[in-house]
């Protein structure tokens, strides 16, 4: 067992959430320990990561994630990967596509916007969107997103420009723009945490095309391995250990958190002490471990007296269109996405289902020859027996692919949860995570209209063929078990009753314990949320540091 050493932070995870925290409290002098369970890899490890590696070895995974997955407590789970999850310092961020949204003001209240609905646990989160815009600004200046604020007349308002300028548009784009303008919508550069130029020490972007999924070579893509874990180190406040897997938090006699166990990288085991606890592990791993820490006061789980660690899991559904241009459309080239349209994304009853989200141009499925030929090509009669003439016609047609997606708000519901499986263990030999996810039907009609409209988008942007890709359409019989959003499951809020942690991510029960990644958004909003995480943990550390230096005064 190791030495008695006592940090004043211990950060589990190096993700957006924990990155963050991990940079500030080593700047504002506090001495922190940072875990992560995969490895510290280099710019230089990301120039082997081809397309075998990435689309066919999953080498994003460990070999050590399991999880299992049920739609309901009536069907046995099964096991598998079913969440993009990646394990090295800067967690799943190192391979993220950098879409940068600010939640827009009414997704801080849908609760008292909407009202509530059957089946579903709405929640108005306990800061508004004006609380929260300052630290938007600060993510987006130290991660440097490209955008143009006056692009997306439907956006959160901001008082600033971006700091860097939009990317420029490719043929995908350009064709996705002039159908959405044709249909009177308004489309706009997405912004995207990539470098447009350079920008603090770190390169512009390459526009090699493969940005989600693959870690970035020349740190173009803002990320908390490019951008926290650096600043921190050169504090030379930060003890960080790679290769650590957080196995339980142990609990004190006055109540307080006061150490994290962990298997290293040969699986001793190791125990290190600090005087105040920041989990970070993502909606999926921060509730394995908070359930796997229970003790006599916390038998159902670490800071769980509300019974709702693990509930409420959210993800984000998405309508997904393919089309085969007329023309080379260059998709294979520059970011996953380059323009969108938010005109379609307030709320409206009318149409049969409440909230929204943002349709986008997306070359997810076509980037490369060997993702095209797997994925891209689902939904779409010809082609589906994957082999003969039609086949071989569909291949050639590589550069004139192109894609459109819907990044949709996926309900709360209180079943939907995360706990431990009782039978399957992971890699570690630790119960794996059981996700229990079921789509609510507002969550189906919103995919089913969403997928019209981009249709619609397609068709009047003169594509030579469209096709829905089937697999990402949700339905009662198609059920989604994983996403690469997943967000809920340690809701924040002021009611100790209804919620995990406090406005500020400390956890109601545990004085000494914090929370602060994707698991404390009470709703997922109709965006990719990593931005909303970045400004939210910044908010968490200012309100950290200034309570911490009070308390030691």
């Amino acid at each position: 067992m190791s030495t008695r050493e006592e940090f004043d932070v211990c950060v589990v995870g190096t993700g957006a959430g924990g990155g963050v925290m991990v940079q500030e409290l080593t700047e504002a002098g506090f001495r922190v320990v940072a875990l992560q369970r995969g490895p510290l890899l280099t710019a230089a490890d990301f120039l082997n990561n081809d397309e075998l590696e990435v689309v066919v070895r999953d080498t994003l995974f460990s070999p050590d994630q399991v999880e299992t997955w049920r739609p309901d407590e009536s069907t046995p789970a099964v096991k598998g990967r079913f969440n993009y999850v990646a394990h090295c310092v800067g967690g799943t961020m190192t391979h993220w596509a950098a879409w940068s949204w600010r939640f827009r003001p009414d997704d801080f209240n849908v609760l008292s916007t909407v009202g509530p609905v059957a089946g579903a646990s709405l929640a108005d989160w306990p800061y508004t969107y004006e609380d929260l815009a300052p630290w938007y600004d600060k993510a987006e200046r130290d991660f440097g997103v490209a955008g143009d604020a006056r692009a997306n007349p439907f956006g959160a308002p901001r008082t600033s420009d971006y700091v860097l300028p939009p990317h420029p548009p490719r043929g995908s784009s350009r064709l996705f723009s002039r159908g959405a303008r044709k249909l009177g919508y308004t489309p706009f550069p997405v912004p995207m945490a990539i470098n447009s130029r350079e920008y603090g020490g770190r390169a512009g972007c390459m526009y090699g095309g493969a940005c989600q999924q693959y870690g970035c070579s020349v740190h173009a893509k803002a990320t908390t391995f490019s951008v926290c874990i650096p600043r921190a180190r050169a504090t030379g406040k930060l003890d960080l250990r790679p290769n650590s897997m957080a196995v339980e938090i142990t609990l004190g006699a006055d109540g307080r958190a006061r150490s994290v166990r962990y298997l290293d990288g040969q699986r001793r085991e190791q125990e290190v002490f600090a005087r105040w606890i920041v989990v970070a592990g993502n909606a999926i791993g921060t509730p394995q471990l908070l359930l796997s820490s229970k003790s006599a006061k916390f038998p159902d789980g670490l800071a769980n007296s509300s019974g709702l660690v693990g509930k409420n899991l959210t993800y984000h559904h998405v309508a997904f269109v393919a089309y085969l241009a007329e023309e080379p459309t260059f998709h294979f080239t520059g970011l996953e996405t380059h323009a969108g349209i938010d005109d379609l994304h307030r709320s409206d009853p009318k149409r049969g289902f409440i909230r929204g989200g943002v349709i986008a141009d997306m070359n997810m499925s076509c980037k490369q020859p060997i993702m095209y030929a797997t994925l891209h090509h689902d939904g779409r009669e010809a082609t589906k027996r994957g082999w003969g003439t039609g086949y071989k016609d569909y291949l050639r047609g590589f550069s004139r692919a192109g894609g459109i997606v819907s990044i949709l708000e996926d309900l709360p519901m209180e079943s939907n949860r995360v706990d431990l499986d009782p039978e399957i263990k992971d890699g570690f030999g630790l119960a794996a995570p059981r996700i229990t996810h079921r789509q609510h039907a507002n969550d189906i009609a919103m995919n089913r209209w969403y997928t019209e409209r981009q249709l619609e988008i397609a068709e009047a942007a003169g594509v030579a063929e469209k096709w829905v890709i089937s697999s990402f359409a949700v339905s009662d019989t198609n059920p989604m078990p994983g996403s690469a959003h997943f967000h809920g499951t340690c809701r924040m809020g002021s009611d100790p009753a209804r919620s995990v942690v406090d406005p500020w991510c400390r956890a109601h029960d545990v004085p000494n314990l914090f929370v602060v990644d994707s698991s404390v958004l009470p709703t997922s909003g109709g965006y990719n949320p990593t931005l909303t995480i970045l400004a939210n943990a910044y908010r968490a550390a200012d309100h950290f540091v200034r309570t911490v230096r009070t308390m030691d005064a």
